[in-house]
């Protein structure tokens, strides 16, 4: 339940109302977000907040792209074929309660491993040696 402050009615405010969930999804507006207000016919009182809109203060993205802002600095893109979840820590969770924990440090440690695999096979390569050429003895 989220309280609304009308600029346009001297500094009114509602009593709490009611957050539409879409398909059971929310994210709270900030503190002094511009939100939209959907009144029902019963008067000004009742409302749902239909949620925030892009505005000079709060500009939409890069065209093409879906942008999901989860908050704290998280978010998800998807772009050209190409999905990015961010956040400080991720974790993957099956259905079956088995879970997959990957976060900051575990992902810079995948890359170095990924970076002394390639080091390692252009070394290779250079000395005639691995992929079938020559075997280590």
């Amino acid at each position: 339940m989220v309280s609304v402050i009308f600029e346009d009615r001297d500094g009114e405010v509602t009593e709490l109302l009611p957050y539409a969930t879409f398909n059971e999804e929310y994210k709270l507006p900030q503190l002094g977000a511009k939100v939209v207000v959907m009144h029902l016919s019963n008067g000004g009182e009742m409302g749902i907040i239909l949620g925030t809109y892009w505005n000079e203060y709060n500009a939409a993205g890069n065209p093409g792209t879906f942008h999901k802002d989860l908050g704290g600095g998280a978010y998800i893109n998807y772009k050209d074929g190409v999905l990015t979840i961010a956040a400080e820590h991720t974790v993957i969770a099956s259905l079956d309660g088995s879970e997959t924990h990957q976060d900051a440090e575990a992902e810079k440690l995948l890359l170095k491993l990924h970076d002394h695999e390639k080091r390692i096979a252009d070394l290779e390569k250079v000395v005639g040696v691995g992929k079938g050429v020559v075997e280590w003895p």
